[in-house]
């Protein structure tokens, strides 16, 4: 996403799969590199990046971890780079007096009735609409459902190579992860827009693997 001069990316993470910390170093440098300043730009000109990581799995000792490059008095070096990672563990999804109550059901309620009269804010409202878009039109439902199969499948083919001790092959196994999926996808006739949103590729790129 793009927000206010911004990129931000958006990571859930549901399970814990190899080294998490390392992970988000390696795509949030890679966003850098391609996407937050243009050829020919000064610097000075960099956009920033966040990356806010909700997980279901223990990752940091808080519920709301902010991560920033600092130096050795704990003064921010550059505020250009920031994680925020939200542990949805450390939340008790009972305590109405909680400020996470509503966010933390949206995650790990399954009951949208439940959730109707637990969602009174706005912008979480807002989310629950979507949420039932997805539960009532069945069609919407089985383009999700198809594009998690596609990314569990080769996500399975990913971790088998991570495991066998691939290493130069990584990034080149990630390419080609994500453009096995974009066939995938072009086979299921989903819109090239949608492709291109999920698998990060430019719509010229999805063209030229038709």
């Amino acid at each position: 996403l793009e927000v206010d001069d911004e990129i931000v990316i958006l990571e859930l993470q549901n399970i814990d799969k190899h080294n998490f910390k390392d992970r988000l170093l390696f795509y949030s440098s890679n966003v850098i590199t391609n996407h937050c300043l243009r050829k020919g730009d000064n610097y000075s000109k960099l956009q920033g990046l966040k990356v806010y990581a909700i997980l279901n799995y223990n990752l940091t000792n808080k519920v709301n971890c902010i991560v920033d490059l600092k130096e050795d008095d704990n003064k921010v070096f550059i505020e250009k780079l920031e994680y925020k990672i939200f542990d949805l563990t450390k939340i008790d999804q009972n305590d109405k007096n909680s400020k996470y109550y509503e966010i933390i059901n949206l995650f790990k309620n399954d009951n949208l009735e439940t959730l109707k009269e637990i969602i009174t804010s706005e912008k979480y409202q807002e989310i629950l609409k979507q949420i039932e878009i997805y539960n009532q039109e069945k069609e919407e439902y089985q383009k999700m459902e198809d594009i998690y199969k596609m990314w569990m499948e080769e996500e399975e083919n990913y971790d088998a190579a991570y495991e066998d001790g691939v290493e130069n092959g990584i990034t080149q196994g990630e390419k080609n992860k994500t453009i096995d999926i974009a066939k995938n996808m072009l086979n299921k006739n989903i819109d090239i827009n949608l492709i291109s949103e999920i698998t990060n590729m430019s719509i010229k790129d999805i063209n030229a693997i038709r």
